[in-house]
């Protein structure tokens, strides 16, 4: 099945033979189809004739345009062959003797005629014009829209893909007219009160213009008017600390009255945004903690700072020893302080000294971007974005984020927030330098507890009558165990769970085992961790030791009790659990879920290899490995039984009950871990597991979109396949990346994922995996526009579905065909499509499936006239995709349901739908679900008469999708503005892209459109 994306292509006004565009790479289109202009230097050639405004440019002046001062001496025999081929290309047809009609000589020099050609600057310039005209008239919202329409014109900078001509008086010059433009049109939208409209395009403009007063007072006004105050005077602040340090200047007028402005509302910026789900993410408060006064006091005085109404973020570093006890100081002060925090608190184990790899920002940021309501969908596949976003979200918030267990600085900067409100504590064994000199973090140096406080905290576990009782023993229990929290805890349960033992007899034992350490680093805390773990090890039953030692080999963060009773071969583990955790080697975190410290993890895993054979530990692994496959088999079943799937080959045996039994929520519950084993298989081995879990994972990917753990799953299973040579799983993983860049809107890598994944499907003779491949190549020709080729390779895929004897590739495929059929005008067809496609998933029991393809049989039927029953569809698809929480799916559904109520007469229901759908088709994220509920909310208004607020959303989404490059819904947003503007140039416009693109129904509409118009 279809989904959304992006495709950057340029629009053309009208029809005409040639056409070419500057205003971003140079492109050249003949007849409707790109022409391959050749080599940077013909490239440079056509773009200085374009920049020469159609006057002659002599052939000396190209030259030094193109050669500056060291031509070769054949510089005007290849300036003449460049132009000789320019003509070929853009007049193929031209007799070879005759004059050129584009490119004609005169004068001593080439021209380019602009009459002869369409080009997008001058088009731009008459809106630009036309604009200036509204504005005088005092139309300042009509000029706004003209402005608008000219800015969408600019694909980026004037001949970006020519770097030679980047410094050319005459690109300069388009420059600076792209951003006069800018100006111009950000003030007309703050203007009418369109600030949030207008703000991503006036933070590029300011981005790039540091020292620009009036770029950077525009922004600040911006943000006011978008309700971001705090921001605003955060902004200011850093143009004003910029204007002093680099040109010694006090800001001027603009930035002044900016500030004014904000200062009118009051001298503090407002409180946080209200959210719906405050983030609370931090562990469980560690019991019986002891001493650390001092460092509690210092972080305590960072608290006021913190929350002021001005300042940077307040940063604390706490550093130290392993088993020093970083992370209980940091928990323990974060609940003491969590109430001054209001907006949230966020944590994060980033893993710096845990056996697997540390976490990547990218990954915390993820968490934590969720944790702040950001839809799966909309959550950034780069670091830099997210924590762009993250940043954005953070700055008005009074949040504390505690970044635990950190390797390096590197890791932390892109997690740091920029709000004056947040506080940030950060964990590592790394004395953080560059953290505390280039961002004023507070250091916190933890070493040992003194001897009072180790008393104290054995007094706490064990009770305060021991440690009377035997106090020199006690004491000398603390200084062999260093004074070092995780010590001390490890050796006070174990005497606790031994209550014959006296604490002197314990110290005797303690003695004797760091003999050696005492003789040769006396002191050495990690040889004390090591003996009070041996002592607490050694007191164990010998099936609780064999489970610790096992459990080393989990290659996730944490584990349930059933993952480990399937590991260990035990039944019933919890109760093992639960003494190891009452041991303090393991922690329980949340309920029935365990995880090690690092340093404990490492001991398991010495412990594992000197007491566990190869054979026996490989078997574990593969244990625990084959139960994850079959619990991901078994969710993939209930949850996307359509999507295509490599068959399983593990032995039958027990899968996870839950992923029966509620399965979406086991796949969310064990996503990390279920990509850690990938990629533990995937470096390990057996490798086979790496590319069977990421291929069935694929289907919960494309729903969910958790794009960063989908890169990692698909390039750990391309690894293994690589290895091993293994063309089926090759082909697997292209599938799979070339799925998440469909998704991303990415299409040429995405197009390049397919190929090559369907030659490896069918140098494998994989007949299903052609069939997915060929669909979802398919897709992305549909989403662009190319029906007749998606057509063919729907159709390809329905028939190797059929040979292949898979119901579920059929019904995809028929689904798609629906589409296109749709799309092409034919309705009867596509009815029975979608009909057909519907008997398949019903009979596999894909809801999922069964509701996209009721919410298409809905759309089809109310064009054919059948507005009752097109209601009932659409209500009952409606229905089910509420019940699969297919967001985008039910956005899409409110807007037909919305066109179908305006034809039954309830206009009232029609606007509610419509306005649901396109608040949750921004949830979403999808820019073709917003444009598209942009166009039915137009349409609506449109037949309820109102026809500003038609026209106002008609070009909203024409804005959006000509961006997206989905050219069915902008044809079909130009039809409504055309015929609420009466525009007939507008309505021939849609009529000649209809044509092109052979979407039959629309060129119908147009043709309407443009004969309703030219009557009246």
């Amino acid at each position: 099945m279809c989904g959304a994306g992006r495709l950057a292509t340029f629009l053309p006004v009208a029809p005409t033979a040639v056409r070419i565009q500057v205003l971003g790479s140079l492109r050249v289109w003949l007849d409707g189809a790109e022409v391959d202009l050749g080599p940077p230097g013909r490239r440079a050639v056509l773009g200085l004739l374009v920049l020469a405004g159609g006057e002659a440019t002599s052939k000396q002046d190209l030259v030094d345009a193109l050669w500056g001062d060291r031509p070769p001496r054949s510089a005007v025999n290849v300036l003449q062959t460049h132009v000789k081929h320019l003509r070929r290309l853009l007049e193929p047809g031209r007799p070879s003797r005759s004059g050129s009609e584009i490119l004609p000589y005169g004068g001593g020099g080439y021209a380019l005629r602009w009459d002869a050609v369409e080009l997008d600057l001058p088009h731009v310039r008459s809106l630009a014009a036309e604009a200036n005209d509204a504005q005088r008239d005092g139309e300042t919202a009509r000029a706004a829209t003209l402005l608008g329409e000219a800015l969408r014109w600019w694909r980026g900078k004037p001949l970006a893909d020519i770097p030679s001509l980047a410094t050319h008086p005459k690109v300069v010059a388009l420059v600076a007219e792209r951003r006069a433009l800018l100006a111009r049109y950000g003030d007309a939208m703050l203007a009418i009160g369109a600030a949030d409209e207008v703000l991503t395009e006036l933070v590029e403009a300011a981005a790039d213009q540091p020292l620009d007063e009036p770029a950077q007072a525009r922004l600040i006004r911006a943000y006011h008017g978008a309700g971001q105050r705090a921001t605003a005077f955060q902004l200011y602040q850093e143009v004003r600390g910029r204007l002093v340090e680099e040109l010694g200047v006090e800001p001027g007028a603009e930035l002044l009255a900016a500030h004014a402005a904000l200062l009118d509302e009051g001298e503090s910026p407002p409180g946080p945004r209200p959210a719906a789900r405050v983030p609370r993410q931090l562990p469980a408060e560690p019991p019986g903690f002891t001493g650390r006064a001092t460092e509690l006091s210092i972080l305590d005085e960072l608290v006021p700072r913190s929350v002021g109404s001005g300042g940077t973020v307040a940063l604390a570093a706490v550093t130290g020893p392993a088993g020093a006890g970083k992370t209980a100081l940091a928990v323990h002060w974060a609940h003491r302080v969590k109430d001054r925090f209001p907006d949230g608190q966020f944590y994060a184990n980033l893993r710096g000294h845990s056996p697997g790899p540390p976490a990547t920002a990218l990954e915390v940021l993820t968490r934590f971007l969720a944790a702040l309501e950001v839809p799966a969908e909309r959550l950034p596949a780069d670091t830099e974005t997210a924590s762009a976003l993250y940043r954005t979200l953070m700055t008005d918030r009074k949040a504390l984020v505690v970044l635990d267990n950190a390797v390096d600085v590197d890791q932390i900067r892109p997690l740091l927030p920029a709000g004056p409100g947040c506080l940030v504590l950060v964990t590592a064994r790394d004395r953080m330098t560059t953290l505390v000199a280039l961002h004023g973090a507070r250091r916190l140096i933890l070493g040992m507890l003194d001897p009072g406080e180790a008393l104290e905290l054995l007094a706490r576990v064990l009770g305060s009558g021991w440690i009377r009782a035997e106090r020199e023993a006690a004491a000398e229990i603390a200084g062999l165990c260093a004074y070092l929290p995780l010590a001390l805890r490890i050796a006070a349960a174990n005497l606790a769970d031994n209550p014959g033992k006296s604490v002197g007899d314990y110290a005797v034992e303690l003695r004797k085992g760091n003999l050696l350490a005492a003789l040769t680093v006396p002191g050495d805390e990690q040889i004390a961790v090591r003996t009070a773990f041996d002592l607490s090890y050694a007191a164990l039953p010998a099936q609780t030791r064999r489970v610790f030692r096992l459990l080393s080999l989990v290659p996730g963060n944490d584990i349930g009790v059933e993952a480990v009773e399937v590991l260990t071969g035990v039944e019933r583990a919890e109760g093992i659990l639960d003494a190891l955790a009452g041991a303090h080697l393991v922690e329980q975190h949340a309920p029935g879920r365990y995880h090690f410290h690092d340093l404990l993890r490492r001991y398991a895993a010495d412990r594992l290899t000197s007491r566990e054979s190869a054979a026996e530990s490989g078997s574990a692994r593969r244990r625990l490995h084959e139960w994850y496959l079959r619990g991901v088999d078994s969710a993939a079943k209930i949850v996307y039984p359509h999507m295509f799937r490599i068959p399983l080959s593990v032995p039958d045996g027990p899968a996870p009950a839950a992923s029966k039994e509620n399965a979406a929520e086991w796949l969310e519950t064990e996503l990390c871990n279920l990509v850690a084993v990938a990629e533990d298989a995937a470096r390990l081995g057996p490798r086979p597991v790496a590319w069977l879990l990421a291929d069935a994972l694929r289907g919960y990917f494309w729903m969910s979109l958790r794009q960063v753990e989908w890169r990692a799953a698909a390039r750990a299973a391309l690894s293994a396949a690589e290895d091993e040579d293994d063309l089926r799983a090759r082909a697997s993983a292209l599938f799979s990346l070339a799925d998440l860049s469909f998704r991303q809107g990415r299409y040429r890598e995405a197009v390049r994922h397919y190929t090559g994944a369907l030659v490896l499907a069918r140098r494998a003779g994989r007949l299903e995996a052609q069939a997915a491949v060929l669909g979802n190549l398919g897709c992305v020709y549909w989403q662009s526009g190319r029906l007749p080729a998606a057509a063919a390779r729907f159709s390809r895929a329905l028939e190797l579905s059929r040979r292949a004897g898979k119901p579920a590739g059929e019904a995809v495929a028929l689904g798609n065909l629906g589409l296109v059929h749709w799309e092409m005008g034919d309705l009867l067809a596509a009815a029975e499509h979608y009909v057909q496609a519907l008997r398949r998933y019903r009979g596999m029991g894909s809801r999922y499936g069964e509701a996209i393809n009721l919410a298409n049989l809905g759309q089809v039927q109310h064009a054919r006239g059948r507005a009752t029953e097109a209601a009932g569809l659409l209500a009952k698809a409606l229905a089910l995709h509420r019940e699969a929480g297919n967001r985008a799916g039910e956005a899409e559904t409110l807007g037909r349901l919305a066109s179908v109520y305006c034809d039954l007469g309830r206009v009232t229901d029609a606007l509610g739908h419509a306005r649901d759908g396109l608040r949750l088709a921004r949830e979403t994220g999808e820019p073709r679900g917003e444009g598209e509920a942009l166009v039915a909310l137009a349409s609506v208004h449109q037949r309820a008469g109102h026809r500003q607020d038609a026209v106002r959303r008609y070009r909203q989404a024409l804005d959006l999708l000509r961006e997206t490059g989905d050219r069915y819904p902008e044809v079909d947003a130009l039809i409504g503005l055309a015929t609420a503007t009466g525009d007939v140039g507008r309505a021939r416009q849609a009529l000649a892209l209809a044509g092109q693109a052979g979407y039959g129904a629309l060129r119908k509409r147009a043709a309407a459109a443009v004969e309703s118009i030219l009557r009246a």
